[in-house]
């Protein structure tokens, strides 16, 4: 069956509750159909929360997340690992649930944005396509980058059957070849696919987003702005903000900031559950570097994403503005404003301002940076400090699965270095005795 790239009015999104990135590229989907046809009808569907037994698939969730946040690098393998049981295990309840949605919703066009379920989706738009007479195929966006290490999304497309595969259309960016490798030995070698079910894209990202692509950074002052939710919120925010110099303009449910063209802006953001210990001990390194009086005493704007924070509770925004407030001589030319949960709107033009991200390399974070970012890319590793000095295979296996490949792709493309709170210290003190004056703001790291 040829590929249909006919107009859909009726779009059905799978995502999935199991990965920040998988849902916000599910986002930056939807946001590009609706501005091709904003009367489009789309539905969206979450596998862990709709079509897994709820308790289960909230279990999971939880599992990961928690790996995530406490940096536990073998706990997420293990749920990696777990990805081909879970294959076997819902396999009706992913064919009996897209079945049921597009017959229900008489849906023209499927996009999925995670690994799962590949055979039952397409085996259930067979039926489909069977009983309505249409042609409607699985769009599956790839949301890592496209590297060999991309396993849980290309064994189960590698293994369909020859009566399922032309109901594939695969969505990328250019893959990460090896030597002499084409990138039509790439797709036919990782998922038995031809050119002409692989479509490759630029990088797919929410709209915030793309309004920075292309853009260089202007040698002006800018303001950035962070929002809170609560008023005990803005309070530990503030408790922080306020032993730096930064001007801070607290409005009704947001903060703005003057930013001028020789101040440098750092962001950490260590996935959408943050590690916590390692957020903080980044914070901590970098009070200690500013402190040192051979550094450059520019203002340094250090902002650290912390997650979800719940009023009357302790999170990681508490801990890092209590570490910020309780540092005996703390550098002044050093702001540090921990932030909750952000809109891309913020994001975009945070990443887009900064001389410094420091992230984990998730695909859909990994894009956003090949998008907007100017400055030096640092990607966080759990690698654990040992008598030796750490090779590059030792910092590798501090990232999980796919997302060290997706390291590996941002080192080769973009220069990205890879850190660990304990190691990072050489590089932040280059960055921050680099020449500075209004030229570093407008410098790129293409």
């Amino acid at each position: 069956m040829p590929l249909s790239n006919a107009k859909s009015n009726k779009l059905l999104i799978i995502t999935s509750s199991g990965g920040g990135g998988l849902i916000q590229t599910a986002n930056a989907k939807e946001q590009e159909a609706r501005n091709d046809d904003p009367s489009r009808v789309i539905v969206r569907k979450d596998i862990m929360k709709d079509w897994i037994w709820k308790w289960l698939g909230a279990y999971c969730v939880n599992r990961w997340n928690g790996a995530q946040m406490r940096g536990d690098v073998a706990a997420q393998m293990f749920c990696i690992s777990s990805q081909k049981f879970a294959e076997y295990l819902f396999w009706p309840s992913f064919f009996f649930g897209t079945l049921a949605v597009v017959y229900k919703h008489d849906i023209d066009h499927v996009i999925d944005t995670q690994p799962m379920g590949t055979s039952a989706m397409i085996k259930a738009l067979r039926v489909y396509n069977f009983l309505k007479k249409k042609k409607v195929l699985l769009e599956k966006v790839l949301v890592d980058l496209p590297t060999k290490k991309a396993t849980h999304f290309f064994r189960p497309i590698k293994f369909l059957s020859r009566g399922n595969r032309p109901y594939l259309r695969l969505t990328t960016i250019a893959p990460l070849l090896d030597e002499g490798q084409t990138s039509e030995d790439f797709w036919m070698v990782n998922c038995k696919l031809t050119p002409d079910q692989v479509r490759c894209e630029d990088v797919y990202v929410r709209q915030a987003f793309k309004k920075f692509q292309g853009k260089s950074r202007a040698v002006e002052p800018v303001t950035l702005r962070v929002r809170f939710k609560t008023k005990e919120e803005m309070q530990w925010m503030s408790r922080s903000i306020d032993r730096g110099s930064i001007h801070a303009q607290i409005m009704d449910c947001e903060v703005r900031f003057q930013i001028l063209p020789h101040h440098r802006v750092i962001t950490v953001l260590l996935g959408s559950q943050p590690a916590n210990e390692a957020t903080m001990n980044y914070v901590a390194k970098f009070i200690q570097i500013a402190r040192e009086s051979n550094t450059v005493k520019d203002p340094i704007h250090l902002f650290v994403f912390c997650g979800e924070h719940k009023d009357g509770e302790a999170s990681l925004l508490t801990r890092v503005a209590d570490l910020a407030f309780k540092t005996r001589e703390y550098p002044r030319h050093l702001s540090i404003i921990p932030f909750s949960f952000q809109d891309e709107d913020v994001i975009a033009p945070l990443f887009f301002r900064s001389d410094l991200t420091c992230t984990r390399s998730g695909g859909q974070t990994a894009m956003e940076l090949m998008c907007v970012s100017r400055g030096e890319i640092w990607i966080h590793s759990e690698a654990k400090q040992s008598e030796k000095e750490l090779a590059m295979d030792d910092l590798l296996k501090g990232i999980p699965g796919w997302e060290a490949a997706n390291a590996v792709y941002l080192q080769k493309t973009r220069g990205a270095k890879i850190v660990t709170p304990e190691i990072f210290a050489p590089h932040a003190r280059r960055s921050l005795r680099a020449s500075s004056g209004p030229g570093f703001a407008s410098r790129s790291f293409d």
